[in-house]
């Protein structure tokens, strides 16, 4: 008898490795790729672009009528396949023209505008531009008062520009005689006076009233040089004007006010023996018609020292010449 022996190992026949390794790759690749495209078409949102919605103006109606606007739905409108690119038309029942209440007036607009007198043009029975009842807008007018005082002001600053012109060549400091600082008071007068000297100018004038006088350097806000120290005609500003102080020059006045607030005016020479020079008497005359229309003093506060003096004096002696340079006799206070 032959004996059987069970062997605990059976021997299969294998796949390729390629196969095993192929076949579900491609699987695994034809899966993924279907499901995708398949979620990608089917969870895609799709948005519909509406229409831009057409509205219209109202026609016309009756004053017993409410008016009733043209409804558009802002969807799509339905036409015919062959005229889907034209735009959607809405039209409105005909209706006779009449015209509107009075009182009707388009929104937003008020009677008096041009073109909304409360009638539409053409649906009056009226031709446009003739409605008797349009209401016209008045013509803008510029006021004449501001043009009036510019006219006036016109000869004054003209004037002003025309002595200025005349002082540039003869003041030694032309910013602080056209710009001083702010004064803290109003001149009201001017008054001349001569040095009672020979020979002289602003520096010695100053030197002999801190010594003298005792004051705060030369009491003058002006000195007109006769060629021996300063130039002949040559108009010297003092420290005294460009600070704007009051002057120290008419103490003997016939009122206070015109030392604190008399403009001082002084020409080197001593004019009882001999007149100032043609320059001086040009220069005296330009500065102070300048001075007058600058600050607006009238004539009868415009004189010599004699003139406006309490007391008797000689100054500015008895060869001044009142007529050149102020061209009248002084009137000053009389």
């Amino acid at each position: 008898m032959a004996l059987r022996v069970s062997s605990a190992f059976v021997v299969r026949r294998q796949p390729p490795r390629m196969v095993v390794i192929v076949v579900p790759t491609l699987l695994l690749a034809l899966t993924i790729g279907a499901g995708c495209r398949h979620r990608r078409n089917a969870l895609r949102p799709v948005y519909a672009v509406p229409a831009a919605p057409v509205v219209t103006s109202p026609a016309p109606v009756p004053a017993a009528e409410e008016p009733c606007p043209a409804v558009t739905a802002p969807g799509f409108p339905e036409a015919s396949p062959g005229a889907l690119t034209a735009p959607p038309v809405t039209t409105s029942p005909p209706v006779a023209p009449v015209a509107p209440p009075a009182s009707t007036t388009e929104p937003g607009l008020s009677p008096s505008t041009p073109g909304t007198n409360g009638s539409t043009p053409g649906t009056n029975g009226s031709t446009p531009g003739t409605n008797g009842s349009s209401s016209a807008v008045p013509p803008l007018t510029v006021p004449k008062e501001t043009s009036r005082r510019l006219d006036r002001r016109a000869p004054k600053l003209a004037r002003r520009r025309e002595l200025q012109a005349q002082l540039v060549p003869v003041v030694n400091d032309p910013v602080d005689l056209f710009q001083p600082p702010k004064a803290d008071r109003a001149w009201r007068y001017i008054v001349l006076h001569h040095s009672k000297t020979a020979t002289g100018g602003y520096a010695q004038i100053d030197r002999e009233h801190r010594q003298r006088l005792g004051t705060a350097g030369c009491g003058y806000h002006f000195v007109i040089g006769n060629g021996t120290d300063s130039p002949d005609g040559q108009i010297e500003v003092a420290q005294r004007w460009s600070d704007q102080k009051p002057g120290a020059h008419c103490r003997n006045a016939r009122t206070p006010d015109v030392n604190d607030y008399g403009i001082g005016i002084c020409l080197v020479g001593d004019l009882d023996r001999a007149p100032p020079t043609a320059k001086q008497i040009e220069s005296a005359r330009a500065l102070v018609a300048y001075l007058r229309e600058r600050y607006n003093i009238p004539a009868e506060r415009v004189g010599t020292h004699a003139v406006l003096a309490q007391g008797p004096t000689a100054c500015p002696g008895k060869n001044f010449p009142v007529q050149a340079i102020l061209g009248t006799s002084s009137v000053a206070l009389r």
